[in-house]
């Protein structure tokens, strides 16, 4: 019984995080932005061309840095947009 008890508790605690949809970057200007991607010691660098959307990867526990339009600490879920050279992220 307090095995199962456990067991339950568990799997209420994690299922959430099976739910978490990777953070979306949109450049909703016409011009294309470098982009840096930096989680805990690694950095990737890529770009995202005009009014296009791309999938961050995990993106969790991650720092998205936009060249000329700002950066944010990111989480599960969060949709960033490029708008008018700023990013803003929800």
């Amino acid at each position: 019984m307090k095995k199962t008890i456990i067991a339950i508790g568990l799997t209420l605690l994690l299922a959430p995080a099976a739910w978490a949809f990777s953070p979306e970057l949109h450049n909703d200007d016409g011009k294309s932005y470098d982009y840096d991607l930096v989680c805990g010691g690694s950095t990737t660098h890529s770009k995202i061309g005009g009014h296009t959307t791309t999938s961050l990867g995990s993106g969790t526990n991650c720092t998205l840095k936009v060249q000329g339009a700002g950066s944010a600490k990111l989480a599960p879920n969060m949709k960033c947009t490029i708008k008018g050279g700023a990013l803003s992220c929800k």
